[in-house]
């Protein structure tokens, strides 16, 4: 299970995410990329880490599109969907088998589904909370 979110859509994705592992216990892989402008956008830090901590089947990352130079950010940077697709799906074995799950802006919405059409996942295998548009 793949999770992508941007800005608010990280509320929405913190909840499926908790469901998956607090209540119905997954032990399904689950990786969650969130995308944000700056360290300012970013919430949950606390309790992402600590499922991460938690659960060895969860892991997440965050990706700075403008880190302000207070940040001191070396994490990933860019727009989330270029991130995602170059440290996780460009060698990923079969993308098409994920579920992505995905929730942000919609021209990051738009921007992850083409990535994940032009790499051959079907669309019942993309689920989208689409609260902008």
């Amino acid at each position: 299970m793949v999770f992508i979110g941007g800005g608010a859509g990280m509320a929405p994705m913190r909840s499926h995410i908790f469901d998956q592992l607090k209540r119905l216990n997954s032990k399904r892989k689950i990786t969650f990329w969130y995308g944000a402008r700056s360290k300012r956008e970013m919430f949950y830090v606390e309790d992402f880490d600590q499922l991460a901590a938690e659960f060895p089947n969860f892991t997440w990352h965050v990706a700075l599109s403008d880190p302000l130079p207070e940040d001191n950010w070396d994490g990933y940077t860019g727009f989330i969907h270029n991130v995602v697709y170059e440290n996780h799906l460009k060698n990923h074995e079969a993308p098409e088998d994920c579920e992505f799950y995905m929730c942000g802006p919609p021209i990051m919405n738009q921007s992850v589904i083409k990535m994940l059409k032009d790499l051959g996942v079907e669309d019942e295998n993309i689920l989208l909370d689409d609260f902008g548009g």
